[in-house]
């Protein structure tokens, strides 16, 4: 997998809050991978990406969206588009 799998949006700000370069956002990319991902930065991410896509996800379920994929994958049931 590679970062074209990932949305511009998505990629730019994940790559943004994480201070990684947005090659580095990758399907597979997830908390464990990289040292900046800790929890405040997973919830300015999570702000983020739901300002930038107007959905608001279910609070019990931000902890559990710790990858790229995962995030992609509850957007795409939030019906944003990607």
């Amino acid at each position: 997998m590679n970062s074209q799998q990932v949305p511009s949006s998505l990629r730019d700000i994940l790559a943004d809050i994480l201070e990684i370069s947005p090659e580095q956002v990758t399907p597979d990319l997830s908390i464990g991978m990289v040292e900046s991902w800790d929890s405040f930065r997973h919830l300015q991410a999570i702000l983020a990406i739901e300002g930038e896509y107007g959905v608001q996800f279910d609070p019990q379920r931000i902890p559990e969206l710790t990858s790229v994929s995962l995030l992609q994958t509850e957007l795409e049931k939030k019906g944003a588009t990607l």
